[in-house]
């Protein structure tokens, strides 16, 4: 299935709506041989922390089903926080949150290819991202003839070389731009690089634009260079608007990132139950490939959860699952659909929940990941839209997303 389709689907996914049913929302859980469990209140501390540490307007990054997390939930809980801006990679899932009406404004990454598109943006009112004076006309032409005024964010390349308009042809974009009458620019935005030195141009060559916009008097909009690294690292790079996605959702990518003061809490866990309990005699080998060799007679667990689920098969013989306190090392190769540790002396039962990822510890999505040799970037991008997520506030379930299948 191609990526923006498993994103529509999960886009347009059923959701469960409980309230203070919350024990219809658990029975339902009981059937499940395995969920995800986000906690809103976390993301709402993260939000609140991001905020008061860059004093800027936030726009969220959502892409890609909101990083796994889920994308309808996601964007209803942080319109309920105040957030005004939202930031999507693919246009479904733009089109979808502006028709899900929560009264905020949605930025979308996507190329616009056909005139139907751009219909369709101008008159959802989605803000489309811009970098060439000939999309810009094409916008301004169906605008003109919807008799309506589009909103537009304009990415300028200031040295990650990916889209963009290069940095310094930018004013000539934006002195075009200005003599269309049925655009405004709302925002301008670059990207860093995350490497210091290549930074510090970066940031010059935006400013020096920014420069050049005054001089000419032209108004940029929004001013936006800091991502998650951005805003951990550089506070003269915060601006008018920064877009936080993994700091959002409670994860330090990398090791330097967790020594700058900046409090953050995980959302997100991997719940599964225990499907089935074997004896395995010493010797004997275990899964595919004979992954595993029992050094002792042992009592393995099989989970039903594998790497079409969340797990890479890079944990093969590497990972841990918590039973309550006690730490479980996986077992064997990582199946599409099973996940083996050892319970020996667990006292587990078929049916008993186990956390496969947790929100903090020994298996949290940055010791998960970097156990499989993986960025927890990757890790967080490849969680199936299909494995039913489930929403916490103050610890209990209040809705779950499900595929509808």
């Amino acid at each position: 299935m191609p990526a923006d389709q498993a994103s529509t689907i999960a886009c347009e996914a059923a959701v469960t709506h409980i309230g203070s049913a919350a024990a219809d929302l658990e029975r339902t859980m009981a059937g499940l041989g395995a969920w995800l469990e986000i906690d809103l209140d976390a993301i709402a501390g993260n939000l609140a922390a991001i905020r008061a540490r860059t004093g800027s307007e936030i726009m969220p990054v959502i892409k890609n089903n909101a990083y796994g997390h889920g994308l309808r939930p996601i964007a209803t809980a942080l319109a309920g926080e105040g957030v005004r801006w939202m930031m999507v990679a693919k246009l479904s899932e733009a089109l979808a949150i502006q028709r899900w009406d929560l009264g905020i404004d949605v930025v979308a990454m996507d190329a616009l290819y056909t005139d139907a598109a751009i219909e369709e943006v101008v008159r959802l009112g989605v803000t489309p991202v811009v970098y060439t004076r000939e999309l810009a006309e094409r916008i301004a032409d169906v605008a003109r003839g919807l008799g309506r005024k589009a909103g537009i964010f304009v990415k300028v390349d200031t040295g990650l070389r990916r889209v963009g308009v290069a940095h310094d042809r930018a004013l000539g974009l934006f002195q075009a731009i200005d003599r269309l009458p049925e655009i405004e620019v709302r925002g301008t935005f670059s990207t860093f690089m995350q490497q210091e030195e290549q930074d510090r141009v970066i940031f010059e060559r935006f400013s020096g634009l920014l420069d050049d916009l005054a001089r000419a008097g032209i108004d940029p909009g929004l001013r936006s260079l800091s991502s998650t690294h951005g805003i951990l690292h550089y506070p003269h790079a915060h601006l008018d608007l920064v877009r936080p996605a993994m700091c959002l959702f409670g994860v330090l990518p990398f090791p330097g990132d967790r020594d700058v003061g900046l409090t953050l809490t995980q959302a997100l866990e991997l719940k599964a139950r225990v499907e089935f309990l074997k004896p395995v005699p010493a010797g004997a080998s275990v899964t595919y490939f004979g992954k595993f060799i029992a050094p002792r007679d042992m009592t393995l667990a099989t989970l039903h959860v594998g790497f079409f689920d969340a797990l890479p098969r890079e944990l093969a013989n590497k990972g841990v699952v918590l039973a309550g306190d006690r730490v479980c090392p996986s077992v064997g190769s990582v199946s599409l659909n099973h996940y083996l540790f050892d319970a020996t002396d667990s006292g587990l039962s078929p049916g008993d929940i186990v956390t496969v990822i947790a929100r903090q510890g020994v298996n949290d999505l940055v010791a998960t990941a970097s156990a499989a040799g993986w960025m927890v970037y990757s890790l967080v991008n490849h969680l199936s839209p299909y494995l039913p997520r489930v929403y916490l506030r103050s610890g209990a379930p209040v809705e779950m997303l499900t595929t509808g299948l």
